[in-house]
């Protein structure tokens, strides 16, 4: 099996499925889960030197504030993310390193043993992954979850003032 089928598979097999019973939404490669105060958001960047028989990848996890309203083909920037981790911070480190893992996420070649990649991203989903995200209903929920995440604990926390101060504003208006 080719790379491109094996992400292929994994998306139509194994995300699409956890995904929709999670309640995520999505839009091509975009999937959220909002709140009325922020979304979740998870997309797959597959790096631009990739080809057809070789794909790298990462699992971008992510938040944002205030959330997406409506679906939009226009992929999250980085820089309206409350949050954006890779799926390293979700996952326990004693797992992270596999034989798919390389230095920026998952590698992926022709020659791979599907069942095999298919069943370590499978776990990493039903078991880490999808748990860790859908008990983020609240923002103290988020807080709490990010507080040991170096950058993204005092962004998070900005975004948070940044947001109930123009909340505060709107109601005054």
């Amino acid at each position: 099996m080719k790379a491109i089928e094996l992400l292929q598979k994994m998306e139509t097999e194994i995300l699409v499925p956890l995904m929709v019973d999670a309640g995520f939404s999505n839009d091509g490669e975009i999937w959220w889960r909002s709140t009325k105060e922020f979304s979740l958001v998870l997309t797959l960047q597959k790096y631009w030197w990739s080809t057809d028989d070789k794909i790298d990848f990462r699992i971008n996890l992510g938040l944002m504030i205030p959330p997406i309203q409506n679906s939009s083909r226009r992929r999250p920037e980085i820089t309206e993310m409350a949050v954006c981790v890779s799926q390293d911070c979700y996952l326990p480190e004693d797992i992270q390193f596999h034989k798919f893992k390389n230095s920026i996420g998952y590698c992926i070649k022709n020659e791979d043993n599907a069942n095999e990649f298919l069943g370590l991203i499978q776990r990493d989903f039903e078991d880490y992954i999808i748990p860790q995200l859908v008990r983020q209903e609240t923002l103290e929920d988020c807080e709490e979850f990010y507080k040991d995440v170096p950058f993204w604990n005092q962004r998070l926390d900005r975004f948070i003032q940044e947001h109930r101060f123009k909340l505060m504003n709107n109601v005054a208006s």
